[in-house]
């Protein structure tokens, strides 16, 4: 089962919420395609700071390795796209919610389409109904003080 973070569009001026249409899955995990080609996937997603940040560190770590020519040269290309591939879909999840989207809760499912029908099965049978409001309620009064102390100093002010 792969879990996926669900999360809506920003609500548009005037209507009740957002479109459940537009809603986004976006799969927990490793991401093979960022693995592969890491730079299209970035633009597929449009993730356009994230790309930009990506060619900055790939040039960066090419001059870097330029400059210290030896074995470890294939190395950090390979340990930078894992790390890149590890965090794909949580760079996206980030740029959506910088775009305005917010989490709306979690889908697991052998696959996306799964998960969709299991996320909208259950998210519209349970839409919370409006809260209304209540008048505060009145404190209770204390009752009056007992002529009797029950515990383990029998009379008022007692210390032994």
């Amino acid at each position: 089962m792969k879990l996926y973070n669900v999360l809506a569009p920003p609500a548009d001026a005037g209507s009740t919420g957002p479109d459940p249409v537009a809603f986004v899955f976006v799969k927990e995990g490793f991401c093979w395609p960022a693995l592969f080609i890491a730079p299209l996937w970035l633009l597929w997603r449009r993730l356009w700071l994230v790309f930009l940040l990506y060619l900055i560190v790939t040039v960066a770590l090419s001059l870097l390795v330029e400059a210290f020519a030896g074995p470890a040269a294939g190395l950090v290309a390979v340990v930078f796209g894992f790390l890149v591939a590890l965090e794909a879909n949580n760079l996206r999840r980030w740029t959506l919610e910088r775009r305005g989207y917010r989490f709306v809760g979690v889908a697991s499912g052998g696959n996306a389409r799964e998960a969709e029908f299991r996320f909208f099965a259950h998210w519209v049978g349970s839409k919370p109904e409006p809260l209304k409001p209540e008048a505060p309620k009145a404190k209770p009064s204390l009752p009056a003080p007992a002529t009797q102390i029950v515990g383990l100093f029998p009379t008022p002010g007692a210390r032994s």
